[in-house]
């Protein structure tokens, strides 16, 4: 998951409600809240443009603004090449960045997203962050910089379901592991007080770049994610304190005054260090099930595997190692299945096809067997020409 630079700002939205169309060399598509021009493709405005839709929606359940206030459509603009990015950029702002960057006017028209053709989960993850911030800054020009950043990281792991055309919400704990470094003192670098990351402008942001963008996510996720309910109302009194005519140092000092003045500041810190020091990355969870699978703790180790699953459904080695619990389980067919969608996630092929093959033994299907285990022995006869060969034989006579 890239760590996006703190001020490159975009825009999105999107629903189906379409209308397509050729501008000079864009295609163009339209939505309810959306207008996409892209050069990649008609198929590109099209899917890009119900993607902003789609996350619209979701945004929405958090912030509660009236979605028929918008007077325009909110434009996005992609270009095929970094190049062209480049050139547009510097006409239009004489410098230009490395990522998708929302260029804000007072008039919401003159407004847009601009990005460029990347591979598909980098562009996804752009979208998702600097689309939450035109989203926002739609209604709130300049919202505290907590709200703005940390929300649009809390956003960046969403996944699309293109079938319903909706965005669901996925836990993104990409800086988990860098803030819980933060919070212990470990990574030699000082936390922003809490009173300081609830104020904080653009240079100071940009100073503490490295600390401050963890913490605004941090932030986000404690207020979002704690067990406390009183806690959680700090994150809905802050975003109902929001106006749209406030400066930054307004609404900053807004959202201070109705949500966290008559806060006890020691309290809430420790609250947040606690919550922050309980909180598992994927890297950890996996670790944990690795070890307590070593350890002989079946039922742990599995259930450690269950919760890494629930933060990343992509990785090979949760499916791996609940294969290798369920054959110590002696539950054949369930580990046959987790071995398989380990394979599909891109497990290590020799060993996996060798786990298959000693899990048909064992469950005497012998034919899946043999046929495992000769793939096994062909994909790498030096690590497994012998222990294949063994099973082999026994199999065979």
């Amino acid at each position: 998951m890239r760590k996006l630079s703190l001020f490159v700002l975009l825009m999105a939205l999107v629903l189906p409600f379409a209308i397509s169309a050729q501008t000079s060399n864009f295609a163009e598509y339209e939505t309810e809240h959306f207008r996409v021009l892209s050069e990649i493709g008609d198929e590109h405005a099209m899917q890009t443009a119900l993607k902003l839709e789609a996350l619209v929606g979701l945004f929405n359940e958090y912030f509660r603004f009236d979605l028929g206030e918008l007077p325009v459509r909110l434009r996005a603009r992609f270009f095929s090449s970094k190049d062209r990015y480049d050139t547009y950029l510097r006409r239009i702002i004489d410098t230009t960045r490395d990522d998708f960057v929302y260029l804000h006017y007072t008039d919401l028209a003159k407004s847009e997203l601009v990005g460029y053709a990347m591979d598909d989960e980098a562009f996804d993850v752009s979208l998702k962050h600097q689309g939450f911030i035109r989203f926002v800054r739609a209604y709130v020009p300049n919202p505290p910089l907590w709200i703005r950043e940390g929300f649009a990281v809390y956003f960046e792991a969403v996944e699309f379901d293109e079938e319903l055309g909706v965005a669901n919400y996925r836990e993104n704990l990409a800086w988990l592991e860098t803030l819980q470094s933060l919070v212990d003192g470990s990574s030699g670098l000082a936390a922003i007080p809490l009173s300081e990351m609830l104020t904080m402008n653009v240079d100071e942001a940009r100073s503490n770049i490295d600390v401050f963008y963890p913490q605004a996510w941090g932030i986000v996720s404690f207020l979002l994610n704690s067990d406390s309910r009183s806690v959680n109302r700090l994150a809905w009194d802050s975003i109902s304190a929001l106006q749209s005519d406030a400066s930054l140092n307004e609404n900053s000092q807004n959202v201070f005054n109705a949500a966290f003045k008559w806060e006890d500041d020691l309290s809430l810190v420790e609250q947040f260090v606690s919550y922050v020091g309980g909180r598992k990355s994927f890297r950890t969870l996996v670790q944990d099930g690795i070890d307590l699978y070593a350890d002989g703790s079946l039922d742990a180790g599995e259930q450690a595997f269950v919760a890494a699953l629930k933060l990343r459904e992509d990785n090979f080695i949760p499916y791996y190692y609940m294969g290798l619990i369920n054959y110590d389980r002696k539950n054949y067919s369930l580990a046959d299945f987790y071995y398989k969608e380990a394979l599909a996630k891109g497990s290590e092929e020799a060993l996996t096809y060798y786990a298959l093959g000693v899990n048909a033994y064992a469950d005497n299907r012998f034919d899946d067997a043999i046929s495992y285990l000769e793939t096994t022995r062909d994909l790498d006869p030096t690590a497994y020409e012998n222990k294949a060969q063994q099973l082999l034989d026994r199999i065979q006579g």
